[in-house]
């Protein structure tokens, strides 16, 4: 089985004092092992949205309403469903397993901690068994040094130190060093484990391609630029080297030249980690260049799903057709979508498209379209494709 996600039915509703707000309906896509899936369409289709169901990050009014989101946490297990999984399970998943590196980097970092900082912190929440047995081999080496007057005096100390590290590194939760570090007069005892952390930090931020990477750990964002800034985020999502990592349009804010700087990073660090990338944009430009398959959304609902080559030269969705007719192209006039995005709150009857689509006919009016594979891998929601083409729903 190649899958690593496998999201059936997801249906999320807002209920608010206007109304009901039918925000995703009866999505279902797959993520594989080592692919980059591209989720596009208008902004507010609710491409974010379910990125954030698959990390139960819905909060009120929100609700997931029903559907199920498959993970694959262990290779040759069960795959869980994060739906139904405890909170506690669920957030040991975030930030290790799955990462999300979010639209604005400078509302994603704290302003008042350093890079470095807040990079460590994830390291200390999901790897903090390694990191105590990186203190470990420390305080053995400077245990089994050279003896002298300083030694003598600090070997309690390393004693002290040696026994909380070696319980941390049996057990991450253990009771008795979370007690020291409540308590302000011993919680120095365990200065070792920041030290190791900001040194794994520094590593991350290499590996990200920052320049001298010790200095930019000690600084807050405001002194970042905006790519800085967005690599920094980056870093921390991969801190734990997730098996998916779910970026929400990271390179919006940014100006072409870095843009093409962090599509380079992602497709480098996919390889060298092994992750599957969700890539979520409005920008069909971006999607070509990065994405293995592409999902198109509108208004709360997935209408087509292909290869990326596929989808490029052979869309079949009117939407689709009518998002790459509106892309610029050397010498080809763009033509723009017709209509408005329907209000969330009163959404038309049958196929949400149909009042913009000049293909529309009786029954896209009165029946939602299912969606049907109308050539291997390519999935249409389309009443007029299935009827030309014919094809199996799912």
């Amino acid at each position: 089985m190649n899958e690593l996600l496998k999201i059936r039915g997801l249906t999320v509703r807002f209920y608010t004092y206007e109304g009901v707000v039918q925000a995703l309906e009866d999505v279902n896509l797959d993520i594989n092992r080592k692919e980059t899936f591209g989720l596009v369409g208008e902004t507010g289709c609710g491409k974010t949205l379910t990125a954030l169901s698959i990390l139960r990050l819905v909060f009120a009014p929100g609700q997931i309403e029903s559907g199920s989101i498959y993970f694959n946490v262990d290779n040759g297990n069960e795959p869980v469903d994060l739906l139904t999984i405890s909170e506690d399970q669920i957030r040991a998943i975030r930030g290790s397993k799955i990462s999300m590196v979010f639209q604005e980097p400078g509302a994603a970092l704290n302003p008042v901690y350093t890079i470095g900082d807040q990079i460590s912190e994830v390291i200390l929440l999901h790897r903090r068994q390694e990191v105590a047995q990186k203190a470990l081999r420390t305080v053995n080496k400077l245990l089994a040094g050279k003896k002298g007057f300083i030694s003598l005096l600090a070997k309690p100390v390393w004693l002290m130190e040696r026994g909380l590290y070696q319980r941390i590194a049996q057990n991450p939760r253990a009771e008795g060093p979370r007690i020291v570090s409540r308590i302000l007069l011993v919680r120095g005892l365990l200065w070792r484990l920041k030290g190791e952390s900001i040194k794994m930090t520094i590593d991350l931020l290499k590996e990200v391609e920052i320049p001298d990477p010790a200095r930019v750990a000690r600084q807050h964002p405001h002194q970042l630029s905006g790519g800085m800034k967005q690599r920094g985020v980056i870093a921390m999502a991969l801190a734990c080297s997730p098996k998916l990592l779910i970026a929400d349009e990271p390179t919006t804010s940014l100006d072409v030249t870095i843009q093409a700087q962090i599509l380079q990073l992602l497709n480098q660090l996919k390889s060298e980690f092994e992750s599957s990338i969700l890539y979520i944009t409005h920008d069909l430009g971006v999607a070509a260049e990065i994405c293995d398959r592409v999902g198109v959304m509108y208004s709360g609902s997935l209408c087509e799903i292909a290869p990326v080559d596929e989808i490029y030269a052979n869309p079949l969705h009117p939407y689709t057709k009518a998002l790459l007719a509106a892309v610029p192209k050397p010498g080809v006039e763009p033509h723009a979508i017709g209509g408005i995005v329907p209000d969330p709150l009163a959404l038309p009857s049958g196929c949400r498209f149909h009042p913009r689509c000049p293909s529309a006919t009786e029954i896209c009016r009165e029946h939602i379209p299912t969606m049907g594979e109308l050539a291997p891998g390519h999935f249409v929601a389309c009443h007029n494709c299935q009827g030309e083409t014919g094809g199996s729903s799912r």
